[in-house]
């Protein structure tokens, strides 16, 4: 094996182009550069990866494994993910979850649809008749999402709902493939429902499958990559390591911190080249470590830009990650798990099952590792995917934001929920020798899923005190009320009026060009210039007053339109610009920009006897 590794050319050039791409992307280039490359290239870096990922899928036999092993039990499951997802739906509504991370990534999507640009939108006008976007910013966000969904924008036409009706499909794909998983993982189709039953009756995941997030979708990876770990293993050849290989790629283009599959991949790679003790290193593979670029590239927001981790947001906060945050964040993960009030979109039985599983499944894990010679290559997998899904829990755990009670955090928990899964359904294949275990467990998931899931996501409590998301609804129902879609509106989140089709742009660059917006005031550019602001009370003397990042200042003039509560203290609140102050001189709105037409107007039952004079006349004209 080692004379192989020593003349193997391919292998050498694999680590050399690895080599090359991580010394071009981490050193080479400036930040600059990094940036240019990833909005320039990241449509068609994302296009080259799922036209290979999906030519080794099909090359490998996926297509022949489906028909040769579906049968009527399995067109039954198929009946109960689509009644499930059915629930899902009618339940969860499609429309924003997430605030930040949603909005972004739809708008991303825009930039590749339109311009192939991976770039999200963050001003726009048609003050000279198209809609044109003026400003664009990279996102620190993965690609393979945004990527996908604007796919759905070439092949149906640009809608902002697109983003919401793919997850809705991706959420049957998901649960055929967590069917699938779970057989494979407990050598029983019984043991897929099972895995099927606990993610149904999850209502964080019926929430994500409602909304236009990434979530899904690195979950939906994960669940392949480890098909795809598990296939090669039991037969390791060149066609099912470019499946595993881009599969791994793919999940790493989901999410940032999914790239440490990456590291369970490579030794999976290594394992199957030693038991066939042949390697084998196919063109694809060859040039697989060229769509790292992205990631490697991409990610260098980070380390350039200290926001990008958003310690702002909880005070006190010095480094991103700790093992001072892993205590409390345990404690916010159960406190999460086993609410039973409805304020989080958990599931009890999961979480119980899942949590006992654990430690008999490190058990389990040392007791093969201790004859690692005979370990099967389906032990492998678990073994090496279980090693993946705890690494990506433990960082969530040592994360200074990680606490799954959080609204904001709790789609983060999605992966150890898929490792609380693997940890059921191994244990339980360990100790069970018929059906009737699986069935048994199956029942009771079900009835839990009636008893507590289901009333959960009836109340949908917890969207209902999420207050970006409540915001993200008023601007909605303001969007919906206007008779004439021709306005301008000022907001910190312009994204989500530009994909709308609206101009837009921040407040606080609005601010600062006021000779432009007294210009547009001016010469009746739009029917009206809003501003949406976040208005506090003060709990001492009851007074308003407005967030200082989305203050207009003082020579701006504004009228409000409406306001409504978004929770106690706190309020959204649309304004009117009516005038700017320009050193003394100021520009009013005038209302009353056209003409009005003067003179006798008709009743309408005048009108209609018009109309009959007119045609008893128009008959008798008639030849």
């Amino acid at each position: 094996m080692l004379t192989q590794i020593a003349k193997n050319r391919r292998l050498w050039l694999l680590l050399l182009m690895a080599g090359l791409v991580l010394v071009t992307t981490r050193w080479a280039l400036t930040p600059s550069q990094s940036f240019n490359f990833v909005a320039q290239f990241g449509y068609w870096c994302m296009l080259a990866l799922v036209i290979l990922l999906g030519r080794a899928v099909a090359k490998a036999g996926a297509g022949k494994w489906v028909r040769d092993n579906f049968g009527r039990f399995d067109a039954m499951v198929l009946v109960l993910v689509v009644v499930c997802t059915s629930v899902w739906w009618s339940h969860e509504k499609p429309g924003f979850k997430i605030l930040a991370d949603e909005l972004l990534l739809l708008g991303t999507s825009v930039g590749m649809h339109h311009e192939r640009y991976a770039t999200y939108p963050s001003r726009a006008t048609d003050v000279q008749g198209p809609f044109q976007i003026i400003e664009r910013v990279l996102d620190k966000r993965p690609l393979l999402f945004p990527f996908l969904v604007s796919t759905v924008h070439d092949l149906t036409g640009y809608r902002v709902e697109n983003g919401f009706y793919f997850n809705r499909g991706l959420g049957i794909a998901f649960l055929l493939l967590v069917y699938v998983l779970g057989w494979q993982m407990g050598g029983r189709r019984w043991a897929g429902v099972l895995a099927l039953l606990l993610f149904a009756g999850l209502p964080l995941a019926a929430q994500q499958s409602a909304g236009c997030g990434f979530e899904l979708l690195n979950l939906f990876f994960m669940a392949a990559f480890m098909l795809g770990m598990l296939a090669y293993l039991r037969r390791p050849d060149a066609l099912r390591l470019e499946v595993m290989v881009y599969t791994a790629l793919a999940l790493a283009a989901c999410r940032y911190e999914s790239i440490l599959f990456m590291g369970p991949m490579a030794l999976a790679a290594l394992i199957g080249w030693w038991r066939r003790q042949r390697i084998d290193v196919s063109w694809p593979v060859l040039i697989s470590p060229v769509f790292l670029a992205m990631w490697l590239t991409q990610n260098r927001i980070f380390s350039g830009d200290s926001t990008a981790w958003q310690m702002a947001s909880k005070e006190g906060t010095s480094s991103p990650f700790g093992l001072e945050y892993l205590v409390p964040n345990f404690g916010h993960a159960l406190a999460f798990f086993f609410d039973f009030d409805g304020y989080q979109p958990s599931s009890a039985i999961f979480a119980a099952l899942g949590l006992l599983a654990l430690p008999f499944l490190l058990l389990w894990v040392v007791r093969k590792l201790r004859t690692a010679a005979e370990t099967t290559a389906d032990e492998l997998t678990w073994i090496l995917s279980g090693a993946g899904l705890f690494g990506i829990t433990a960082i969530m755990l040592l994360y200074f934001w990680g606490q799954f009670d959080d609204r904001i955090i709790n789609r983060l928990s999605l992966p150890t929920h898929l490792f609380m899964m693997l940890a059921i359904v191994v244990v339980v294949r360990s100790i069970a020798k018929t059906d009737r275990v699986w069935k048994w467990l199956t029942g009771v998931v079900a009835f839990a899923a009636i008893a507590q899931s289901l009333p959960v996501m009836a109340k949908l409590a917890y969207e209902v005190d999420y207050s970006p998301g409540l915001e993200m609804k008023l601007r909605e129902k303001f969007l919906k009320e206007q008779p004439e879609k021709d306005f301008l509106v000022l907001d910190n989140d312009a994204v989500f009026w530009i994909v709308h089709g609206l101009p837009s742009a921040g407040v606080i660059g609005a601010r600062d060009r006021a000779e432009s917006l007294a210009y547009h005031l001016r010469n009746h550019s739009f029917s009206g210039i809003y501003v949406f602001q976040t208005v506090r009370v003060n709990s001492d003397t009851g007074a308003y007053y407005i967030d200082p990042t989305e203050d207009m200042g003082p020579q701006f003039e504004l009228e409000t339109v409406w306001q409504q509560k978004t929770e106690t203290l706190m309020f959204v609140r649309f304004s009117r610009i009516i005038s700017v102050d320009l050193d003394g001189e100021t520009v009013r709105e005038v209302r009353d920009a056209v003409p009005t037409t003067t003179g006798h107007l008709n009743t309408p039952e005048q009108i209609e006897e018009i109309r009959t004079l007119y045609l008893e006349n128009w008959i008798k004209q008639l030849p």
